[in-house]
Formats: structure tokens, C-alpha cells, sequence
């Protein structure tokens, strides 16, 4: 018997929790991404040829996912130079394989290029839509890209710039294939990342919150270790899961939290650009927690979350 997951969340934090989470025997996932990313490659040949705003998540869950290491090296190799530069060999496959087959074929055709049955990695709308985020002065900022990098304005300040709510315009309905997903799934996953400009475009879309209600999963959430300048600047734990059940009008099953030592090496990097260790000490005493040592760096110094141990604190779950 294959036990149906659903997982959420953008490119970097999901791909990690996708590893681990391929390694597990008698499952099937199913990932889903954000479709409003206008930044990068995907904003780039979302401008030039009306690529959908799914496109770099989508298919860096997809290479997260393949078995073939060297296959999903390949996928992930980025041009420099030239014509293509910045453009890497996922986007402008899956791109190549809609503009010649269609979306859900395209889809289908890049599973089975990368080998990643019986899992699969959907958008979480079809629509073309933009995200939007409300801040505490009232002005809002359109655009992914532009909420991704608000703090690099000169004039930003945590306290005034404050994001006070995120949506999408148009409003876009969420893709039959996730609804489904959401109401047979046996457990979801919401993956770390970032909060406004990741995660929560991927629970904004409508039907959502009403499959979440119908649906019998558990609801496990997985916090960032740091936070991100910009976003979520002195949030705590809580914030961020009063803020994912806002969204989903469910209370979390089971969260999962970061007690490992962030090595000091690391933490010193991300000062520079005001991130720090998320606290999570009052949710010591929440029944739902389990604080376990998921902490880890990447060859490149950046912390992310164990992707071995995080698989195991799920297969436990299970």
C-alpha cells in the first residue's frame, strides 16, 4: 500500500525535504509549487515567452526528486554567458516540452525524463497571476521578485515595511489535480522557506482552504531554522505557524522544529544580512512539537535542514 503525501512549499527548502522524502519506501508524493515567480530565469522567459511562474520551483523539485545523480546535476546546470545566461537546462526543457506537447503532457514527458514515478511536482494554479503583499504603511509591492528582495531598498525598515498580508491578483483557483491531492493525501507537508514569497503563495489560491477542511491528512510543518530580512524579521516560531493556519483555516497536526547548534561560522555570514536563529523555546511545551537536530550546512556554507534526519522524523510520523 503507497501512502499518499502532498508537500508545499518553493524551490530551495522543498528540494531539500524532497530528498529525504524520496528515500522513503511505500509512498507518493506529490510536491507543489508557487506559480507566481517573476525573478531570474523563470521571470525572464516568463516575459520573453509566456513560461508559467512555476517554472524554476517546479522543476528543481523535479530534479530534487531524480534517482540519477548525474542526471539531476545536468538539470540543474546554469549557462553563464552567452545567450543563455542565467538560464539553466530544467527551465528551458520543461519550457521546450510545453511549447511542443502541451502543459500536462510537457509534465508528464519531464517525469519520465527524470524518473521520478510514481511522484509528481504540480503547479499550484494554471492561471497567470501575481503576488502581492499588503505592508504595515498600507502601500503594497507587486511582484515576487520585488517582495523576495524588499529589503535591499535603502529607505526599507523592518518596523514600517512590515509585510501585514500577502495575495494573488487575479484571484486564481487552485488546480483540480492539487485539490484532489489535498483531500486524499494521508499527510501534508508544509516545507521550509521563504514565508510570504514561497510558501504561502502556494496555500493563497481558491479551494484550498476549503479541501485542507475536507481533507483527513495530518498537517506537519516544518520551520525555518533562520529568518529572512524583509519577511520575517523578529518572528518567532509562532508567527510563523499562526500564519500557515491562517492560511490553510486548519490548526497544525505536527511541527517540526530546528534544536541543533547553528555552527558560528555560519551565523556570523548571515548577520551581515540581519538573519538570524528563529526562537522556538516557548514551544517547548506544545504537545504538537518535536524539536529534533535538523540542522546542516551545504558545501557553500548556507544552512539548511537535514534532509536524512528530516525523512526519518516523517517515516516516524508515519
Amino acid at each position: 500500500m503507497t501512502i499518499p503525501l502532498v508537500t508545499f512549499g518553493g524551490g530551495g527548502g522543498h528540494a531539500q525535504v524532497l530528498k529525504g522524502l524520496r528515500t522513503l519506501k511505500s509512498v507518493r508524493i506529490t510536491a507543489v509549487c508557487p506559480s507566481t515567480d517573476s525573478g531570474g530565469s523563470t521571470g525572464g522567459l516568463r516575459r520573453d515567452y509566456d513560461a508559467g511562474g512555476y517554472l524554476g520551483d517546479l522543476t528543481k523539485c523535479v530534479a530534487a526528486l531524480c534517482s540519477d545523480s548525474r542526471l539531476a546535476r545536468a538539470l540543474m546546470h546554469r549557462f553563464s554567458g552567452g545567450a543563455l545566461d542565467g538560464h539553466s537546462v530544467k527551465n528551458l526543457l520543461l519550457l521546450g516540452l510545453e511549447q511542443t506537447l502541451g502543459r500536462r503532457a510537457a509534465l508528464e514527458q519531464l517525469f519520465h525524463i527524470a524518473g521520478i514515478a510514481p511522484h509528481r511536482v504540480l503547479p499550484v494554479t494554471d492561471r497567470r497571476t501575481e503576488l502581492r503583499a499588503r505592508l504595515r504603511l498600507g502601500n503594497v509591492v507587486h511582484g515576487e521578485t520585488n517582495i523576495d528582495c524588499i529589503a535591499s531598498n535603502p529607505l526599507w525598515h523592518p518596523d514600517v515595511h512590515a509585510i501585514e498580508s500577502i495575495t494573488l491578483s487575479p484571484d486564481a483557483p487552485a488546480s483540480a489535480d492539487v485539490l484532489d491531492a489535498v483531500r486524499e493525501a494521508r499527510m501534508c507537508i508544509f516545507c521550509p522557506g521563504d514565508l510570504y514569497s514561497s510558501l504561502l503563495p502556494t496555500l493563497l489560491p481558491r479551494g484550498m482552504k476549503r479541501a485542507f477542511a475536507h481533507s483527513r491528512a495530518k498537517l506537519v510543518l516544518v520551520l525555518n531554522i533562520m529568518t529572512k530580512q524583509g519577511e520575517t524579521d523578529g518572528y518567532h516560531a509562532e508567527d510563523f505557524i499562526a500564519r500557515v493556519e491562517r492560511a490553510t483555516g486548519r490548526r497544525c497536526d505536527i511541527i517540526l522544529a530546528n534544536g541543533g547548534t547553528v555552527p558560528m561560522r555560519a551565523t556570523a555570514a548571515y548577520a551581515v544580512e540581519r538573519k538570524v536563529q528563529m526562537a522556538t523555546d516557548e514551544l517547548r511545551a506544545d504537545a504538537r512539537v518535536r524539536v529534533l537536530p535538523f540542522v546542516c550546512l551545504t558545501d557553500a556554507g548556507l544552512i539548511c535542514h537535514d534532509e536524512h534526519a528530516l525523512a526519518r522524523a516523517i517515516r516516524r510520523l508515519l
